[in-house]
């Protein structure tokens, strides 16, 4: 997976919807599949940037995602549901933090007298 992570404030590109994008931590940031995807698209956010005077460059970066799967029914946790599809899944940038979700996931359900738990891929 690729991100465009901004050089001057070495945060990351995200896009809110038209033309309206910000820039945040890494868990937060526009994932693209495809290496030219984001390159097209940090050379857009370049081209329209630095015409203004700001001289700030992107470069596009790979990193790799965890996700949680769910040990039952095969699916993947997103924001809604336990059973998505991978595509939808919620990404992890760190193994550390979808451990800790993972964990407070079943202890959550646990409550309520469901037993869920999740491995964790890449």
């Amino acid at each position: 997976m690729y991100l465009i992570k901004n050089t001057a404030t070495k945060r990351y590109y995200r896009k809110l919807g038209g033309q309206a994008h910000q820039y945040v931590g890494i868990e937060d940031a526009t994932v693209f599949r495809k290496w030219k995807q984001a390159k097209q698209k940090a050379d857009i956010l370049h081209a329209a940037i630095n015409p203004i005077g700001e001289q700030v460059n992107f470069e596009v970066e790979q990193h790799k995602f965890y996700v949680l799967k769910n040990k039952h029914d095969k699916g993947y946790m997103n924001q809604i549901s336990w059973n998505a599809p991978k595509e939808e899944a919620k990404l992890f940038a760190e193994k550390e933090a979808a451990l800790k979700e993972a964990e407070e996931i079943a202890i959550g359900m646990a409550k309520v007298g469901i037993d869920v738990e999740f491995d964790i891929e890449i």
